[in-house]
């Protein structure tokens, strides 16, 4: 899709805003109008969001109320602080990625903050071409974020779209100091946990394997020329075997997701889907028979991997957290 200008101030009729609307004590109703076809139908209609496409659940307890009331692990904090960009996504959606962000990150002796105040990165309005309202978002997270910068904190993101944005889009639409140096301090989460690898700081006191792991690479990691550190980081665990596949998953934001597109969007991922069933073709299997782990930095072409293949796909931190046998607990 087109990148909007930095004069525009076009706002999209069709975006679709995927964030805390209708989650925590809602959350049950709202997925079950979101699975239900007929009202999915009707939805297509307003919204334009095509029916067939699996929208993301909303979870019951987000990710900011489970924090609150988390106690951190043991040695948490003798490595230092780190700020965790949850993202509207990992703090409402698949909150199970933030936990295991924090969990991972507690491991490795840190401790986690979730700054109050944190706010959408504004690439849903970017893409949209609502220029004006993603700059009041930039403005408002970097507010919020410079005095952990100062600090000295680094901030990490799980999601590479939004870690694309922060350190890309940001100092391009809010030129100023304080931006350039939140984006400079901001890493990609897969890209922190490699940085402890080079340096020999990553823990290696993994409890199991993960056998024959498919990974799926997102676009919005090779826009910012880290290549994939989760691959990296995936191949530190005893017994792991990475296979790469290197397709576009074809959602793009909002726009794979709409019935116009929804067609074309299938198509342009075909590659990707037979790229992940290239391992039951050719017979890869783990010791037990079962069929390699899908993993995904993006959440969105998980949901399209999820919904072509049925196969359950987790974020690369969370296969780390199964790996080093991490409990994930409410």
């Amino acid at each position: 899709m087109p990148k909007a200008s930095k004069a525009s101030t076009r706002k999209n009729p069709h975006a679709v805003a995927l964030g805390k609307l209708g989650g925590g004590p809602m959350a049950p109703l709202t997925n079950f109008v979101n699975r239900n076809r007929l009202l999915r139908k009707i939805g297509e209609q307003v919204t334009g969001v095509s029916a067939e496409f699996p929208l993301p659940p909303l979870d019951s307890a987000p990710f900011p109320r489970w924090i609150a009331k988390h106690q951190p692990g043991p040695g948490a904090g003798d490595a230092g602080e780190v700020v965790l960009f949850a993202t509207c996504y990992s703090d409402y959606n698949q909150t199970s990625v933030s936990r295991a962000a924090v969990r991972v990150l507690e491991h490795q002796g840190y401790r986690v903050v979730r700054p109050d105040g944190e706010v959408c990165c504004g690439m849903p309005n970017l893409d949209g071409g609502d220029v004006e309202a993603m700059v009041k978002k930039v403005r408002a997270n970097v507010a919020v974020l410079l005095p952990h910068v100062r600090a000295g904190k680094k901030i990490v993101v799980p999601a590479p779209t939004c870690s694309y944005t922060m350190r890309k889009e940001w100092p391009a639409y809010v030129d100023s100091d304080e931006t350039r140096a939140v984006s400079a301090a901001t890493m990609d989460l897969m890209q922190f946990l490699d940085s402890l690898r080079r340096t020999k700081a990553l823990k290696n006191d993994f409890k199991r394997s993960l056998g024959p792991v498919t990974y799926h690479t997102a676009c919005h990691l090779r826009a910012q020329k880290i290549a994939y550190p989760g691959v990296r980081v995936l191949s530190q665990v005893p017994d792991t075997e990475v296979r790469v596949v290197e397709q576009c998953s074809a959602v793009d934001g909002t726009w794979g997701m709409k019935a116009a597109n929804y067609d074309m969007g299938r198509r342009y991922a075909q590659k990707l889907i037979d790229g992940v069933q290239q391992d039951d073709d050719q017979g890869r299997a783990g010791a037990d028979g079962s069929k390699p782990l899908v993993v995904t930095d993006c959440a969105l072409s998980a949901l399209r991997i999820g919904h072509e293949t049925g196969r359950r796909v987790l974020h690369p931190v969370e296969a780390v957290s199964e790996a080093y046998g991490l409990a994930d607990t409410q």
